[in-house]
């Protein structure tokens, strides 16, 4: 499908949305759904004739882990749901090959997942993000910042639908099938959908502050703070179970569970360790009482179970001397400031006169920094024009010197001496170009491609870096990713006191390009078909090397088939 002019329609929406609504935003929800789209009298309530869906959207769960769990036994709701009562998991194909895009974190991961496109032609690039063309900066999950307003919009005003620049899984479903019934649960991203079932929102915002206030105080009750999660968990199912009484029940119905992912990150006993305690006692739990529910309404006959995930996790160090935060001597923007450049403050909005010259935005294991063409605004309180693109020896590899300079001999900011592993760049290009991938920079203004640089310094922890790269970057919005991508030491160490993370201190972070934070889990299931047969509609989709955007290649094909039963 050319995604193209659905993408430059939705741009005049996305640049029309400032900053500004979304602090305005209220909380309007309240504890059970929101209708989004509204049929014509007279149309279908739903299509039947095809086979329903159910997709569990978990956050922060790696392949190892949930596989584990669940041929282990240690999963039982969830293998009953996926038609392995006989624990034999005889109607379910699990995939082994799924990878997360790059970076492997929340936003870009789960907005690739359900538009069937990878970052640079989605424009979601992370968890915050520059649009330089509107002077904006973006930040559906805040990491240079802390402020819930973003966060809270997603569901009030949805803030990350209307970031997207591509069609939904469930518009594209609508193409073919325009009276399929679409209800969503908590995702972030819903745009497409007939429905959002949201939970209270006070819920939302405990778990924000207690995900803040564990990270920043070092909060030690884990008991009490796991709590928060739960809750949240506990309520999503809460409303999908009370919204499952109506008349007709939706085609296909999108479950988000986060509380893996949020707890991971705060927890003292390291992510593997608070995961798998996770997802033994509160989700799967929580999914026996969602499966209870859908078998006394009949609906899972004939129904297709996916099971999927954004990213994994990888233990760090809970300190300040690995965390690279935003603030302080020691930080990222000292650096910056040091090689000339004026950096943008840190905060959603800032005022129009603001002169800034350069833009931080983290992503956990990675960061992009994005430059302005300094040449028209060098004195302070000019205001950059960041419609055009920087100058490439002047902006650009200034920039990339600085921190590889720094980072060999640590010069600039002592702290940060041997903290990145790659600095990566490009020429750039006019926002409206198709951008160039990344190369390595290895300092004397010289870059290589990805490939080389990997076949003399390799990376056995790091999989499919150069393809994973170019979905990032190489694209007609491949520029929301930066003009310099710093890349820590993380991933690609074995131990937590070597890794560093662009974030306030943490137990755990993500974002990297390594086997634990990109392989992620891609289950289809089908009670009364074999896991040969779903194997056999399913891999030819996939492909051998699968990356995350293919999840809404498989729920497109699966939604095409008959119900064996068609009511």
């Amino acid at each position: 499908m050319n995604i193209r002019p659905v993408a430059i329609a939705l741009l005049a929406v996305t640049i029309a949305t400032t900053g500004c609504a979304v602090k305005a935003a209220k909380l309007v929800f309240g504890g059970d759904s929101r209708e989004l789209r509204k049929r014509a009298e007279g149309a279908a309530p739903s299509s039947p004739s095809h086979p329903p869906i159910l997709v569990l959207a978990m956050d922060g769960v790696d392949r190892a882990i949930l596989y584990d769990l669940v041929r282990s036994g240690e999963m039982p709701a969830l293998a009953s749901l996926l038609g392995g009562a006989d624990g034999k998991l005889a109607h379910a194909y699990f995939d082994d090959a799924m990878l997360s895009t790059l970076p492997s974190s929340t936003m870009a991961a789960w907005v690739t997942t359900f538009t069937g496109v990878p970052p640079a032609f989605h424009g979601v690039t992370g968890n915050e993000f520059f649009i330089r063309e509107a002077r904006r900066f973006a930040a559906p999950a805040p990491g240079t910042f802390s402020d819930s307003a973003p966060v809270l919009a997603i569901y009030t005003d949805e803030y990350l639908n209307k970031l997207s620049l591509a069609p939904s899984v469930y518009d594209r479903m609508r193409i073919d099938d325009p009276s399929v019934l679409v209800w969503v649960a908590m995702q972030h991203f819903y745009l497409g959908a007939d429905r959002v079932l949201l939970t209270k929102p006070k819920v939302v915002v405990n778990a924000f502050e207690g995900y803040v206030e564990a990270t920043m105080t070092k909060l030690a009750a884990q008991k009490q703070s796991r709590a928060v999660y739960e809750r949240l968990d506990k309520e999503v199912v809460d409303v999908v179970v009370d919204a499952l009484d109506a008349e007709t029940l939706p085609d296909v119905l999108t479950v988000y569970f986060s509380g893996t992912d949020l707890y991971a990150h705060v927890a003292n006993e390291g992510p593997d360790v608070a995961r798998r305690a996770y997802l033994r006692e509160v989700i799967d739990p929580q999914i026996a009482r969602l499966g209870e529910k859908l078998r006394a309404r009949g609906a899972l006959d004939d129904r297709y179970v996916v099971v999927t995930s954004d990213h994994g996790h990888t233990e760090v160090s809970h300190d300040d001397a690995h965390a690279l935060s935003a603030k302080g001597n020691h930080a990222p923007p000292t650096i910056l400031a040091k090689a000339g450049f004026r950096v943008r403050p840190f905060k959603l909005d800032v005022a129009p006169s603001d002169d800034f010259q350069a833009v931080l935005a983290y992503q956990g294991a990675m960061a992009y920094v994005y430059l302005a063409d300094r040449s028209g605004c060098a004195k302070a309180k000019e205001p950059c024009d960041w419609t055009k693109p920087p100058r490439y020896d002047e902006d650009v590899l200034a920039v990339a010197e600085a921190f590889h300079e720094n980072d060999a001999t640590g010069s600039l900011v002592p702290e940060m001496k041997g903290t990145l592993d790659m600095i990566l760049t490009r020429r750039p290009r006019p926002y409206f170009a198709d951008d160039l991938p990344f190369e390595v920079y290895v300092g004397g203004g010289k870059t290589v491609p990805v490939e080389a640089y990997l076949e003399q310094h390799p990376h056995p922890t790091y999989i499919a870096l150069a393809a994973r790269l170019h979905d990032l970057a190489a694209g007609p919005h491949g520029e929301r990713a930066g003009d310099v991508l710093l890349l820590a030491h993380n991933g690609d160490t074995e131990t937590p006191d070597r890794r560093f993370y662009f974030a306030t201190p943490y137990h755990s972070w993500h974002g990297s390009p390594s086997r634990k934070d990109s392989e992620i889990p891609f289950i289809v299931a089908r009670a009364g078909t074999t896991s040969a047969a779903i194997r056999a509609e399913v891999k030819p989709v996939l492909g051998e090397s699968p990356h995350q955007q293919k999840v809404t290649d498989v729920l497109l094909m699966l939604r095409k088939q008959r119900r064996r039963h068609a009511e």
